[in-house]
């Protein structure tokens, strides 16, 4: 029943959103029509444009349904879903500019950036505003999820107390279940002690419960069979509470290897859809750079050859995701016995950890200077990015050398597929010390959204052009 309804109100929600993105829209047509060509030197066709809505909300309609409004969980703050409304938009734009890219039609940017900001805009308010009011209603006693809270330790006295702290997420707390009979206490947080564990059949036969909250002991978890089989002849929804394992950076899901179900503790995004729209955008941007910037890339290896010995083309085997090893493609910008002369610079290396950098490096050419100063030299990890060693956007592939040397919470940043730029790449490079970059690329992955993506895509340009932290 319960997922028929949020079936239902998924569908509702959609037809909403899809109203809203359509108003967006038009709204954008119109205002890109009070815009003089005095102030944008281009005619501007509102009939021209109209038919993009038959592109536009087939492309956002899968994106709206999967992010959707209805799959929120009750406890979810409101950051949560403005963040599936600027993903949905911004993997909308993506998809919508290879659809156009493809239809070989040149839209309006201003158009399209105006839809952009409104559509990203309107899906924040009515999201904001359909949780506001949920809330409300659940604050007068609608929409209530009844629940039982088995245990009486510190995990199940903090649980209570959220729960308590929070009547906006409309969990009412029918009463808990102590993990031993015969305790001395009558009352845990304010809610009553109604039984012990094994109480818990009787219980749900006589109340209406729609969840029992586990949070026990590490000692009872292995005793915990019967009590979970129960809840799930009679249809009563189980959570489990994590906090025996501690702190963890991996977020908990229950999948089904074959017919055995696992609970998975991932620490990397889990967001297929979203790395599905990443891989999309990895394959069609590397392929269409390449086609673009070939005139460049001939010119650059022209140069390498020209002015040294060797081939133009660096090839060095790195570390990929997991600790598959690759090999990368630049363009050669040192001697061609940089590597046998590496051993007699170690003592000049200026960067802790087990990297190695010095600032002038009597290794690199004249024509490597400019090539690694504008950031052409890592132009042919476009190619890496194509076969899919590597993304747009990821922590730096490191040589497996280094990774050798990696404390132990430094390798999860292998967790993720590397990139050509990342956080660590846009903000000074070189200038930052190793611990505080695999600092920033552990941030990376524990935040990681489209978003965050085409923030520092942008951030890129003008840390290319500055030649920041560059060497």
């Amino acid at each position: 029943m319960m997922q028929r309804r949020r079936a239902l109100s998924g569908l509702v929600y959609l037809f909403f959103e899809l109203l809203f993105t359509a108003g967006a829209f038009l709204l954008a047509v119109w205002l890109r029509g009070m815009l003089s060509e005095q102030d944008l030197g281009k005619p501007f066709d509102p009939a021209r444009h109209l038919w993009l809505l038959a592109v536009l909300l087939p492309v956002w309609a899968p994106l709206l349904w999967f992010w959707s409004f209805a799959r929120a969980q009750r406890t979810d703050r409101p950051l949560v879903e403005i963040g599936k409304a600027v993903q949905v938009a911004v993997a909308g734009m993506l998809v919508l500019f290879a659809v156009l890219a493809a239809l070989k039609f040149d839209p309006s940017r201003t158009l399209l950036g105006l839809f952009g900001a409104l559509d990203i805009a309107a899906l924040i308010l009515f999201r904001l505003a359909c949780g506001a009011v949920a809330q409300h209603q659940r604050k007068r006693g609608y929409d209530r999820v009844y629940v039982l809270v088995a245990g009486t330790g510190k995990a199940a006295r903090r649980h209570l107390a959220e729960l308590r702290a929070h009547p906006e997420w409309g969990l009412e707390v029918k009463g808990v279940l102590s993990e031993f009979p015969k305790l001395a206490i009558d009352a845990v947080e304010g809610f009553p002690i109604v039984g012990a564990l094994a109480d818990l059949p009787a219980m749900l036969r006589k109340e209406v419960v729609d969840e029992v909250h586990f949070a026990v002991s590490r000692r009872t978890l292995e005793r915990l069979d019967e009590a979970v089989r129960v809840c799930d002849e009679m249809g009563v929804t189980v959570r489990l509470a994590m906090s025996p394992l501690g702190a963890l950076n991996s977020r908990p899901t229950l999948e089904h290897v074959g017919a055995t179900p696992f609970l998975t503790l991932s620490s990397v995004p889990r967001d297929e859809a979203g790395l599905l729209v990443k891989r999309v955008f990895d394959v069609t941007s590397s392929a269409v750079a390449l086609l673009v910037l070939s005139p460049l890339l001939i010119a650059a290896a022209f140069l390498v050859k020209l002015t040294s010995k060797g081939p133009a083309v660096f090839r060095q085997k790195r570390s990929g995701m997991s600790g598959r090893v690759f090999t990368l493609y630049k363009f050669r910008t040192m001697v061609q016995d940089a590597e046998a002369l590496k051993a007699q610079l170690e003592k000049r290396n200026e960067v802790d950890g087990p990297v190695f950098k010095i600032k002038d490096d009597p290794r690199i050419t004249g024509v490597g200077k400019w090539l690694r100063k504008l950031s052409i030299d890592e132009l042919p990890q476009l190619w890496n990015v194509l076969r899919g060693d590597m993304s747009i956007v990821g922590p730096r592939p490191p040589l497996p050398a280094e990774v050798e040397k990696y404390e132990r919470w430094q390798r999860r940043r292998l967790s993720m597929r590397p990139g050509i730029t990342c956080i660590w790449q846009v903000s000074g490079r070189s200038n930052i010390d190793f611990r505080r970059w695999m600092e920033m690329d552990l941030e990376y992955i524990d935040n990681w959204s489209l978003f965050l993506d085409f923030k520092i895509i942008l951030r890129t340009i003008p840390a290319v052009l500055s030649s920041r932290g560059a060497s």
